[in-house]
């Protein structure tokens, strides 16, 4: 969490809290917070007052009290504004910022060896600003990581349709992407962050900042940093603005849109990034996949076009597709693009603890080799394409896992299940479409299942006891 803008060089330690200072209880109450919510701080020093020695009184305040919850300091806020805003003359230039930005981090890290640097935190013009920055701060061994700020909205665009239209093209996307591609480069063997971004600045635009077409610019956002190598993001806000990703009125909290993004996020980024080729496409929509630690793919496919639905067929090409079977997906979706109140992440909304319940994920019914689903035009799915062993039954009870195989598979007129299992337990076999089959008791050692009667084709099975439920697949030759 980011505590930063504008307001960082407005305000400053005080021992009396008023609009403008804060005191080291209100400190307290922020790292408090921290540590509750599991998040680090990047905390902003004050640089328009030129006071380091009062920096460094907040610094060492924090370092000592908490330091593991502080992500590190940023000095100033967008820099290359200052001769715009008023905080300093015309000429002010990147060489002044410098020399003021070292003579905070060598007052702190007089007294605080163990602190920590990031910046320049600038609103734009990262090639004049940002990346001679990093050059020139390469000699500094506590600066752990350069930062830019961004926002999506186009100033050109009149109308809520055209500000919709803009901040969803991909245009847009791809000249971030050159941005921050170059700026991971510069960053080299530090992490890059974009420490302040949302869909527009100064609060954001009503009917887009607060509305569903957030949410998909958001989701597709973060992807593309992430798949450029960006180390990660701060939506900015707080609880006033169209921007915010939670608001507070009627004395109650409300995720916005943009909330909805970030979780459809959550759900589908669990891995590494694998291979995705989208064919045969003409309207605006982008997709991204990756694998997790057990082999389970997933893949985020973001329809951001207007007006056509995308008919998707889906292929798993690579290789030992064989254990790729069985898919299911999550839809984030929403009346219109300009909607603000119907969101819906799985079916689901957040309320006002910020608690969202089980999402309701939807099977595909058929193999993915013939298998179609839509995502309609202003909507996303995030699809978890599920890796199944197909010589053993997956354990996705949370216990300690047994021994359990089946063989032979594929298999022609019998499945033998191997186990050390004693408890009472009962194997069922389904089609892809869910329907049971076959069903009988399993007992220790060596159970025989007769498949001969069966079709050829691919079949689910699902072993269920008292304290466990498992999954394997199998193949009928």
């Amino acid at each position: 969490m980011r505590v930063g803008a504008n307001a960082v060089d407005k305000d400053q330690l005080s021992k009396v809290a008023t609009d403008t200072t804060f005191t080291t209880g209100e400190l307290d109450s922020l790292f408090l917070f921290a540590t509750s919510a599991g998040c680090k701080i990047l905390q902003g020093l004050n640089l328009k007052d030129s006071d380091f020695l009062l920096a460094d009184t907040e610094a060492s305040y924090i370092i000592q009290k908490y330091p593991g919850e502080l992500f590190g300091f940023e000095v100033g806020n967008e820099p290359d504004l200052y001769f715009k805003n008023s905080i300093r003359d015309t000429s002010y230039n990147l060489k002044d910022y410098e020399k003021e930005f070292r003579r905070y981090y060598d007052t702190i890290k007089k007294y605080q060896p163990t602190a920590v640097f990031t910046g320049p935190g600038c609103a734009s013009g990262y090639t004049k600003w940002t990346e001679p920055f990093r050059k020139d701060m390469d000699t500094l061994k506590s600066f752990s990581m350069l930062t830019q700020h961004y926002y999506g909205g186009d100033t050109n665009a009149k109308t809520v349709d055209e500000q919709i239209d803009s901040l969803l093209s991909k245009e847009k996307l791809k000249h971030v992407s050159k941005e921050v591609e170059s700026l991971v480069k510069c960053a080299d063997s530090i992490p890059f962050r974009m420490s302040e971004c949302n869909s527009w600045d100064h609060g954001g635009k009503k009917g887009v900042s607060n509305a569903f077409a957030s949410a998909l610019w958001a989701l597709d956002y973060m992807y593309q940093l992430a798949y450029d190598g960006c180390a990660g993001v701060n939506f900015h806000g707080g609880l006033d603005g169209w921007y915010t990703v939670f608001s507070k009125y009627g004395n109650i909290y409300h995720a916005r849109p943009i909330a909805y993004g970030i979780l459809a996020f959550q759900i589908g980024s669990k891995g590494k990034f694998i291979k995705d080729t989208v064919k045969n496409c003409e309207i605006n929509l982008d997709s991204y996949s990756v694998i997790d630690s057990t082999g389970n793919i997933y893949t985020t496919i973001i329809n951001k076009d207007l007006f056509q639905d995308a008919v998707i067929n889906l292929t798993v090409t690579d290789t030992g597709n064989s254990n790729y079977l069985i898919a299911e997906y999550v839809r984030l979706s929403s009346d219109a693009l300009g909607d603000t109140t119907t969101v819906t992440l799985g079916g689901q909304m957040v309320d006002s603890k910020g608690i969202i319940p089980a999402y309701d994920w939807i099977s595909l019914p058929d193999s993915l080799d013939t298998t179609k689903f839509i995502v309609p035009s202003g909507s996303a799915v995030v699809l978890k394409i599920k890796y199944i062993n197909g010589n053993s039954i997956n354990d996705h009870s949370g216990n300690n896992r047994h021994f359990l195989n089946l063989y032979p598979n594929p298999a022609s007129d019998k499945v033998t299940i191997s186990t050390d299992m004693t408890e009472h337990s009962v194997i069922s076999v389904y089609s892809l479409q869910g329907q049971i089959l076959l069903q009988q008791q399993i007992k220790q050692g060596k159970t025989d299942i007769d498949i001969s009667e069966l079709a050829k084709g691919v079949y689910i099975l699902k072993l269920t006891s008292d304290a466990r439920v498992e999954e394997g697949r199998i193949i009928k030759e």
